[in-house]
């Protein structure tokens, strides 16, 4: 006897693009400019936390310094020695901040260049996704849920509450599950922006709402398929695990 399985529902498939979803591209490149003052904004803000940390730390490694030499007599460096160190304390700061700056530079010039490959090509992806399974995170009783859906064909796709819901959660509210069953998502074929979003079913009741610690710049976006195992999902936005 041959065992047969059902076909999963949810599908994947590249179209042609209408006007206003090429609008909505349009409108998105559009909106990618760098901003130099801001960029420079970024790097004094470093600097300047470089400058109030040296306040605090500066004296203590002062005085522990001269206890030391106190105790032992040897000498932990002369003024200029600690001017150096001063001097690079203050730039490794300002440093990260640039670092910081770049790599965001970076990925917007190469969202441009994807967006305008989608624009170019007049194509985008149509997804259509039945959910089976939600979990939520939440950073805070105040805050809202990020919900991760597993489809029925293994993938996992990232939802925020907000979007779905269109409003925030009042402090105090009970959560309710707002996780779709059924999803229509048309985003750039390149880029991955998200153009279009279509909701549909009931929503699913969640197996679980579990701490939010992932770093916010790590966390997955609305609409983002999620590169990993369903089982994995749960350790990794709880930071229990560093990856799967």
């Amino acid at each position: 006897m041959v065992e047969t399985r059902e076909r999963p529902l949810s599908l994947s498939y590249r179209r042609p693009a209408d006007r206003s979803e090429r609008n909505v591209l349009q409108q998105v490149l559009d909106g990618l400019r760098h901003d130099p003052q801001s960029d420079l904004a970024e790097v004094g803000s470093g600097f300047g936390l470089g400058v109030v940390s040296l306040l605090f730390i500066g004296p203590v490694a002062l005085l522990l310094a001269w206890a030391l030499q106190f105790a032992t007599g040897v000498s932990f460096g002369s003024d200029q020695t600690w001017l150096l160190a001063a001097l690079l304390w203050l730039g490794g700061w300002g440093g990260m901040s640039a670092l910081r700056v770049a790599a965001r530079r970076g990925r917007t010039t190469a969202l441009r260049r994807a967006l305008s490959a989608d624009i170019a090509e007049g194509d985008v992806q149509e997804e259509s996704w039945r959910f089976v399974e939600a979990v939520g995170f939440q950073e805070a009783e105040t805050l809202p849920l990020l919900y991760l859906l597993r489809a029925d064909n293994g993938s996992v796709v990232a939802f925020e509450e907000t979007r779905l819901t269109g409003r925030e959660r009042g402090a105090g509210e009970a959560v309710v599950s707002a996780a779709p069953s059924d999803a229509v998502l048309v985003r750039g074929a390149r880029s991955g922006i998200l153009i279009s979003e279509n909701y549909s079913g009931p929503p699913l009741p969640l197996l679980d709402v579990q701490p939010l610690k992932l770093a916010r710049d790590d966390r997955p976006l609305h609409g983002q398929v999620v590169d990993r195992p369903w089982a994995g999902v749960g350790p990794w936005m709880s930071g229990r695990a560093a990856g799967v």
